[in-house]
C-alpha cells in the first residue's frame, strides 16, 4: 500500500455527500490526518472485527465488501467504485468495529479519514451536522430500494436493472456496457449462482437485446430491455 499526494483527491471528496455540507474551515477540520492510499489488487483496506477508527472515499477501481460464512464460502455484501464511501456509518457507534471485510478488487485510490477528526467537526456544527443527517438519510433511501429489489424481484429483473444502471453510466446513445468486475463477482451482488447470470444473459442475447462476449457488451434494443423492468 502506497501513499500518495492528496490535493487533487481531496477536491474529488469535497464533492461527496459526508463533505458537501461543510464550510471551508469545516472541511479542513473533517480532513485532518487525511491519507491517500494507493492499492494493488486483493489489498485489504480493512478486516471484519477490527477497530472502525477511519472511514474510506473510494477515488477509483472497485473495492469489495464482503464477509467469510463459518464454511469458509465468502458473501459479498457490495461492490463500491468511484465517489461510493465506506464505514461511514459505523463511526457514530462508540467503540464499533468494522462488520466486513474491505478488499481491492483491482488497482485503486481510496482517501482514508479520521473518524474522531470528523466526529469533532459535527460536534461543533449544528448546521453541518443536519446537513449530513440529510445526507446521509437520502442515502439510506436508496439502499432501502436496492433492499427491495433484491428480496422481491426475479433474478432477471434484477440483472437486468443493474445492466441499465450501468448503461446510465456510458453513453446512453451508444448502447455500449462495460462489465466493471467479473462476472462471478456481479451475480454474488445480485444474489443468484453463476450460472443463472449465464443463463439469462443468453436468454437476453437469443431475444436480440444483447449482443457481446467477456465484459463488453452492447444494448441492441433499450425499450426492450427497460420494459423487463
Amino acid at each position: 500500500m502506497k501513499r500518495g499526494d492528496i490535493t487533487t483527491a481531496l477536491q474529488q471528496a469535497r464533492k461527496q455527500m459526508l463533505f458537501d455540507a461543510l464550510d471551508e474551515t469545516e472541511f479542513e477540520r473533517a480532513t485532518t490526518h487525511c491519507r491517500l492510499l494507493e492499492l494493488d489488487s486483493g489489498e485489504r483496506i480493512f478486516t471484519q472485527g477490527d477497530r472502525a477508527e477511519r472511514f474510506f472515499l473510494v477515488l477509483s477501481g472497485t473495492v469489495k465488501l464482503f464477509r467469510l460464512a463459518f464454511d469458509g464460502q465468502e458473501k459479498i455484501v457490495h461492490l463500491m467504485r468511484e465517489g461510493d464511501s465506506l464505514a461511514e456509518a459505523v463511526m457514530f457507534m462508540d467503540g464499533s468495529r468494522y462488520p466486513v471485510n474491505a478488499e481491492a478488487l483491482d488497482a485503486a485510490r481510496v482517501l482514508s479519514f479520521s473518524s474522531a477528526a470528523y466526529r469533532e467537526c459535527l460536534e461543533a456544527s449544528t448546521r453541518a451536522c443536519f446537513g449530513v443527517m440529510a445526507s446521509m438519510a437520502r442515502r439510506l433511501h436508496l439502499r432501502l430500494d436496492e433492499i427491495e429489489t433484491l428480496t422481491l424481484q426475479s433474478a432477471r429483473h434484477r440483472l437486468v436493472r443493474y445492466l441499465s444502471q450501468l448503461l446510465e453510466e456510458e453513453d446512453g446513445n451508444s448502447g455500449r456496457i462495460v462489465l466493471p468486475v467479473a462476472k462471478r463477482l456481479i451475480a454474488a451482488r445480485l444474489a443468484m449462482q453463476p450460472e443463472t447470470f449465464s443463463r439469462i444473459m443468453h436468454d437476453l442475447k437469443d431475444e436480440g437485446i444483447l449482443e457481446g462476449g467477456g465484459s463488453e457488451l452492447r444494448v441492441l434494443d433499450v425499450g426492450a430491455l427497460k420494459e423487463v423492468i
